[in-house]
């Protein structure tokens, strides 16, 4: 199987540059929030959000341990999502990283505790934000959510979004592929692979629904 986050890394390694600003939603410990630091090193900002206390506790250690990409990123303990407030949120113990707002289809069997955590819309949080050049999110089957509650930021900067996607990924959010897609249509985004493939409406559902991908980008047409 393809390495889809080296990918998704050289992917945003050629894309950002100094003093880019930049967004990691569901950042777990980091995977990807201190490499898209490394590369708008000395003045760029990435913001990083994740719900889970345990993991939060292991991002910020690893900001404390790396002060000179760590003075660049901001964590956040919060969900995103089109409502602000408080919420349920699935933890799953024995994998935190197929943890998510609603519960998913999951491919190995897994222990679940349903936990209280803070929700933001991210429209409300980028009020306080330079420009953002580029977003990441994975979510577990969340993302739409975010993007909804994400549209004044996308029609203001029009950031290039790379986002998972996937039907086994969507599990009780109650929307489809194609309203994936249709959001991003209807914004005037463009989808590909993140292998770069141009995704039509009807190429993009098939793919999530086979998986054919794990990531997918959502470049801005000109306007």
């Amino acid at each position: 199987m393809p390495d889809y986050e080296q990918m998704l890394e050289d992917y945003y390694t050629e894309l950002l540059k100094a003093g880019d600003v930049c967004i990691d939603v569901g950042a777990h410990v980091g995977r990807h929030t201190f490499p898209m630091a490394r590369c708008v090193v000395p003045h760029g900002r990435v913001f990083a959000f994740e719900p889970l206390p345990e993991i939060v506790r292991q991002l910020r250690a690893n900001v404390a341990a790396t002060p000179q990409l760590g003075q660049l990123v901001e964590v956040n303990e919060c969900a995103l999502a089109e409502e602000a407030g408080e919420t349920d949120f699935t933890f799953v113990q024995n994998n935190p990283g197929y943890s998510g707002l609603l519960p998913r289809h999951y491919d190995t069997p897994v222990v679940t505790q349903v936990i209280r955590v803070s929700v933001h819309r991210l429209d409300e949080m980028a009020e306080r934000m330079p420009r953002i050049r580029y977003i990441k999110i994975d979510c577990e089957g969340g993302e739409l959510r975010v993007l909804r509650g994400a549209r004044g930021l996308l029609e203001r900067d029009r950031p290039i979004v790379s986002f998972e996607s996937s039907d086994a990924g969507l599990g009780e959010y109650g929307y489809t592929a194609a309203d994936i897609f249709d959001f991003w249509d209807v914004l005037g985004y463009d989808v590909q692979s993140i292998t770069k493939q141009p995704m039509n409406r009807a190429g993009y559902i098939t793919a999530s629904a086979q998986q054919h991908f794990w990531d997918y980008i959502a470049t801005p047409r000109e306007r």
